[in-house]
């Protein structure tokens, strides 16, 4: 649990505190990223009467027993068993309940109702109704129905808002969409590309191509892999892709396949570390079919890395003209723009240039704001 402390809001006379709950997301992911970025927010407001409490389980549910029980798949019983002791140990009286993932994490919100507590509740995505083909899935998407009876909800991007209405049937009159922020201070342009690469141990003399995140099938992994292959065969392109993110069996076993062993790259980084991966790489590929935002998408923009993505879901919505869009399963497609950037230098100056431009009306100065104004709203009806 971190430290409190205060934001202003005059009006609540029945309420002491906010509470934003975490459950096990780190730092590092999109979830835990949007959490801790709230809170830093509101810690640079000037404090009145109401405190503000951040608590974070990920320590707590993500240790080394689940890690070990992972193997014999029974960490999601421990994890189930652990959050429960952890919910009795939550503490709620007079406060605004801030349940910043509606995954399994959902499942408190009907708690926090019988206390007669005003809750708002943040939706990420709507994987676990859309895709439920795992235990854990199936578990958060049975605490994911919760969010209809929250006092307010947050939409991290217009797709989810349209989904979660499809789902619950209209049931939700309060709901809001708040994109999330970047932090410009870390994904930003840096000029020093040869000395970035050579501290990356990355080639100086050819081009990259960067993906950014897991290999789950949503994301698409292998068309982006025959895509690069066909760039490399078919267009001669002297170059090689770096996958930020775990390898998956399936993946690795195409990669052998097609014999680019010796041309894909994998790393493990901080959110820190990836930002120098935007700045060594010509060009971010992201083919997935379905994604609820896209926060590596954002980040290249936002470092000044020319996008080649796919044209489903929330994607469009976060590149909007100033990147190039593609159906998610064309992969001659794929390598042909790939190609086109890659030999076009004025192109990918103009690509950098408005994904730049677009990537600033993403800041979690703005994403906080209006975040406060929907305690404000949720506060003015208790």
């Amino acid at each position: 649990m971190l430290k409190n402390l205060c934001i202003v809001y005059s009006n609540a006379s029945t309420m002491d505190k906010i509470v934003i709950i975490l459950n096990n997301n780190p730092e590092t992911s999109g979830v835990g990223r949007y959490a801790y970025s709230l809170y830093r927010e509101f810690s640079k407001i000037n404090y009145s009467k109401i405190k503000l409490e951040f608590i974070s389980w990920d320590k707590e549910l993500f240790n080394e027993f689940f890690y070990m029980l992972k193997i014999v798949k029974l960490n999601w019983l421990y994890y189930l068993l652990r959050f429960k002791i952890l919910e009795k140990s939550l503490k709620t009286n007079n406060a605004l309940i801030h349940v910043t993932n509606a995954g399994y994490l959902a499942s408190l919100i009907t708690k926090f109702k019988q206390k007669s507590l005003p809750v708002v509740v943040t939706v990420h995505d709507t994987i676990p109704m859309n895709m439920r083909d795992s235990l854990a899935h199936k578990i958060a998407g049975t605490a994911f129905k919760n969010i209809a009876f929250a006092d307010h909800v947050i939409c991290v991007s217009e797709h989810v808002r349209r989904n979660i209405r499809t789902i619950l049937g209209g049931k939700l009159d309060q709901v809001t969409t708040i994109h999330y922020g970047v932090d410009h201070s870390i994904f930003r342009p840096r000029k020093e590309i040869k000395v970035i690469r050579r501290k990356l141990q990355l080639p100086e003399d050819k081009f990259i191509i960067l993906n950014v995140g897991s290999e789950e099938p949503r994301k698409n992994i292998p068309v982006l892999i025959r895509a690069f292959y066909k760039l490399v065969r078919d267009y001669r392109v002297n170059a090689v892709l770096v996958r930020v993110g775990q390898r998956s069996p399936g993946v690795n076993k195409i990669i052998k396949l097609l014999g680019l062993e010796n041309k894909v790259i994998y790393r493990i980084a901080s959110s820190k570390e990836v930002a120098l991966y935007y700045n060594a790489a010509d060009l971010l590929v992201h083919p997935a079919y379905y994604e609820d935002f896209g926060m590596s998408i954002l980040e290249a923009l936002a470092s000044g890395c020319p996008v080649v993505a796919s044209n489903k879901a929330a994607i469009p919505e976060v590149i909007h003209d100033s990147g190039i869009l593609l159906d998610p399963f064309d992969i001659q497609g794929f390598a042909h723009e790939m190609h086109r950037i890659l030999i076009d230098e004025d192109l990918r100056i103009k690509l950098s240039e408005k994904g730049l431009k677009r990537s600033l009306y993403f800041n979690w100065q703005k994403c906080a704001a209006k975040t406060l104004e929907v305690y404000q709203n949720v506060l003015s009806r208790y």
